[in-house]
């Protein structure tokens, strides 16, 4: 038996997912992927090679649990973890 107060911030913190931090350079891809960048123009507006832009994306899927780079936008966007104007 749990007091009502205590029962609602439990199902409060079941229904919210736990923040995923994200490194500066998964943010920084992030936001170039929802900039519509390619992966190559992602490299070199990051000075970065793009194997190491494709390291990052399956990073951020893997900590967003998506599979192609649209979802990871929007769910970085449902969470908080990317802002956009």
């Amino acid at each position: 038996m749990l007091a009502p107060r205590v029962a609602e911030r439990l199902v409060a913190r079941m229904r919210q997912p736990a923040q995923i931090p994200l490194t500066a350079r998964e943010a920084d891809v992030l936001n170039a992927v929802a900039d519509g960048l390619t992966n190559a123009e992602i490299g070199r507006r990051l000075v970065i090679a793009e194997a190491t832009v494709k390291t990052h994306l399956l990073r951020l899927f893997a900590k967003l649990d998506v599979n192609d780079r649209t979802r990871a936008v929007v769910v970085a966007m449902e969470r908080g973890l990317l802002h956009r104007p």
